[in-house]
Formats: structure tokens, C-alpha cells, sequence
């Protein structure tokens, strides 16, 4: 398995393409599965008031139909992903900005560096929504990582 996730490291590394398609298809899937839970969870779980197995079979319709939606328009999906990554590392920002200015019980020098680090995820996040493809290749480039560090793992732990 350990070669497997390096060989498949390498292979997005090589054709950043097919990790773009990777993540896509991961979204896709994962709303898939949370939506037919919702679903599911919805039409039997008797525990819950009638509102909230109603909200979950809403929420499990719109699920599913949005991974099919993202399935069927591959763009969408990335579009989506650098989105919710551009966000994301906003609110990350701001929340660091917010933390190195307010707690005071930490020395200078862990502040500034929190508040260097914030006001660089939010220009990040900024640079992201301008140019969507830097959002995309720092997707991959995490991806692939991710592979690679999960594919050492294993053959670690084989041995």
C-alpha cells in the first residue's frame, strides 16, 4: 500500500491534472456518501423530532444531488474546492490576526510571528480568489503530499 500512495504521489506530482480530478472526484464521492446518510439517517432514525429527520432528508436530497452536479461538471467541483480553500484560509488569517492582538499573556515575538502569519494567510487567500489556478496547484501540491507522506508511513510501519 506505502508504494501504491508514493507511486500515486509521483503520477499527480507528474500530471497535476489528474490530482485536480483526484479532488474532484473525492468531493463528489464524500457528498454522495453524506448525502445518502442524511438520506438514510432521515427515513429511520426515530430518535429525532419529525423537523430535524425532515432537515436531514432535505439536507441528504441536496447532498446527493450536489455530488452528482459535481461528478457531472468536474470545473464546478474545482471551482468550489479552491472556494472553500480561499475561505478557509481566510477565516484561518483573521482568526491568527485576531489571536496574536488579543492574548496577552504571550511574549511579543509569538505575537508578531501570529500576526505575520495571519495577515500572510489572508493575502494568500486573496492571491487564491485572483488567480484560481495558484488555489488549484496548492491543492495538488497538498495532495500529492499527502500520498507521499501516508506511502513513507506505511512502509515505516512495515518494516
Amino acid at each position: 500500500m506505502g508504494l501504491i500512495a508514493i507511486a500515486a504521489a509521483f503520477l499527480i506530482i507528474g500530471d497535476p491534472g489528474l490530482g485536480v480530478y483526484t479532488l474532484v472526484l473525492l468531493l463528489s464521492v464524500t457528498l454522495l456518501i453524506l448525502g445518502f446518510s442524511r438520506l438514510a439517517r432521515g427515513m429511520s432514525h426515530r430518535l429525532f423530532s419529525k423537523m430535524h429527520r425532515v432537515i436531514d432528508v432535505i439536507a441528504g436530497v441536496l447532498s446527493i444531488i450536489l455530488g452528482f452536479v459535481v461528478l457531472i461538471f468536474p470545473l464546478l467541483g474545482a471551482s468550489t474546492i479552491v472556494l472553500l480553500l480561499a475561505v478557509a484560509t481566510m477565516i484561518y488569517g483573521i482568526t491568527t490576526i485576531v489571536l496574536g492582538a488579543m492574548v496577552a499573556r504571550l511574549s511579543k515575538l509569538p505575537r508578531v510571528v501570529l500576526v505575520v502569519t495571519g495577515v500572510l494567510s489572508v493575502v494568500f487567500s486573496f492571491a487564491v480568489i485572483d488567480f484560481p489556478a495558484l488555489g488549484m496547484l496548492t491543492l495538488v501540491v497538498l495532495l500529492a503530499a499527502s500520498f507521499l507522506v501516508s506511502g513513507v508511513e506505511s512502509i515505516v510501519s512495515a518494516i
